[in-house]
C-alpha cells in the first residue's frame, strides 16, 4: 500500500474514533513508547478516550515522557474496552507487541493501526502504516502527524524525539539519515530538548549495573575468521546483582559503536528457559537474514532472535544451546 494513502486512511479512522488504545511492544524501549505516547497525546488533545497499553511495566528511565501516566498493564482494558481503534507500534506481529490472545478474546472488532518501520512487519494491521526507510517508528509517526498537519505540541516533540534518538543510537548508528536529522531539527524548534532526551536516556545507569556491563564485557569472545564478537548475560548475573534488565539493554548498541568487529551478537539468558540475542553491526551486511532463520527478525543492521535453549561457551563465541 502506498504510505500516503495509508497516512489518509489512518488519520481518517482516529478523526472518527471516540475511544482509541496505544499499544507498545513488550519490553518496551524509546521508540515503541515515544510513537505510541505522540499518538495519545494527539488523540487526548483532540478529546478522544485514549490509553495507553503495555503487557510490561514502562520502565523508570522512560517515565518523563509525556503520556505514559496514561499507560496500563491491565489486560481488561483491551478484552472489555471494546475501543474503536486499537494502534500498535514497533511490534511485527501481535504476538511480539504482547496482546495477541487478548485481541483474539475481544468481543468487538475495532480497527487495528499498525505503525511500523521494520522489514520483517507481517502487515498485520487493518490499517499498515509501514515505512521501511525510516530510522524509527517515531520517524513514521512524525511524517504521518505532519501530512495531516497535526499541530506537533512541545509535548509531542518530546515523545517523537525520544524514538529518534533511541533507534539511531543518539545519531550514531547506520539508522541516521538525512530524513532522521530533518525530523529532529524540527522537533527541536516544537519544543523538544535534545540535551534533556539524551540525559535520560543515557544518563540513567546505576552502579550496580556498570559493574554488571564490566562482567559482561570481560566475557566478550571474537571468531577472527568470521568477524563476529560475542558476549553473554546470564540469569545469575542479574539475580545476584540485584539490577533489572532495562539496565543492561542498549549493551549491543554500545558494543556495536566501539568495536572493531563486522557483527556483535549479545546473548541473554530469560526466565523461561529461553535466550534473546541481538545482533547488530556497522558493515554492509544484514543481520535480520541471520535473525529471521532463527525465528527472530528487525532491520538490516540491527536484528535479534528468541530462542529456547541455554547459553554456552564456545572456544571462539557463545553460542545457544
Amino acid at each position: 500500500m502506498d504510505i500516503k494513502f495509508a497516512f489518509q486512511e489512518a488519520h481518517e479512522v482516529l478523526r472518527r474514533a471516540n475511544s482509541i488504545i496505544v499499544i507498545s511492544h513488550k519490553k518496551p524501549d524509546g521508540d515503541t513508547i515515544g510513537a505510541a505516547t505522540a499518538i495519545l497525546n494527539y488523540a487526548r488533545a483532540a478529546g478522544k478516550n485514549a490509553v495507553g497499553f503495555c503487557v510490561d511495566v514502562v520502565p523508570e528511565q522512560y517515565r518523563y515522557i509525556p503520556g505514559t501516566e496514561h499507560y496500563t498493564c491491565d489486560p481488561a482494558v483491551i478484552i472489555s474496552g471494546r475501543p474503536d481503534v486499537i494502534a500498535v507500534f514497533d511490534a511485527g506481529d501481535l504476538g511480539y507487541a504482547g496482546v495477541l490472545d487478548m485481541i483474539a478474546a475481544m468481543n468487538n472488532h475495532p480497527t487495528i493501526i499498525n505503525f511500523d518501520h521494520h522489514a520483517t512487519n507481517t502487515n498485520f494491521g487493518d490499517i499498515n502504516v509501514l515505512d521501511v526507510g525510516a530510522s524509527s517508528t517515531a520517524e513514521v509517526v512524525y511524517h504521518f502527524l505532519h501530512s495531516g498537519n497535526v499541530d506537533i505540541s512541545r509535548e509531542i516533540a518530546t515523545c517523537l524525539l525520544t524514538g529518534i534518538l533511541t533507534d539511531t543510537g543518539s545519531f550514531s548508528n547506520p539508522a541516521t539519515t538525512a530524513s532522521s536529522l530533518e525530523a529532529a531539527s524540527d522537533l527541536l524548534r516544537r519544543g523538544a530538548s535534545i540535551h534533556e532526551v539524551a540525559r535520560r536516556l543515557m544518563r540513567n545507569k546505576p552502579m550496580e549495573a556498570l559493574r554488571l556491563w564490566g562482567l559482561v564485557l570481560a566475557r566478550l569472545k571474537y571468531d577472527a575468521k568470521l568477524g563476529v564478537a560475542t558476549t553473554a548475560i546470564f540469569r545469575r548475573d542479574l539475580e545476584d546483582s540485584g539490577v533489572e534488565e532495562e539496565h543492561v539493554e542498549g549493551l549491543s548498541n554500545f558494543l556495536n559503536s566501539f568495536l572493531n568487529a563486522k557483527v556483535v551478537l549479545v546473548l541473554k539468558e530469560l526466565p523461561d528457559g529461553k535466550v534473546k540475542g541481538s545482533f547488530r553491526t556497522a558493515d554492509e551486511l544484514d543481520v535480520s537474514v541471520i535473525a529471521k532463520l532463527m525465528g527472530g527478525g528487525g532491520h538490516k543492521k540491527a536484528a535479534g532472535f528468541t530462542a529456547p535453549g541455554r547459553i554456552v561457551e564456545g572456544e571462539n563465541g557463545w553460542r545457544v544451546e
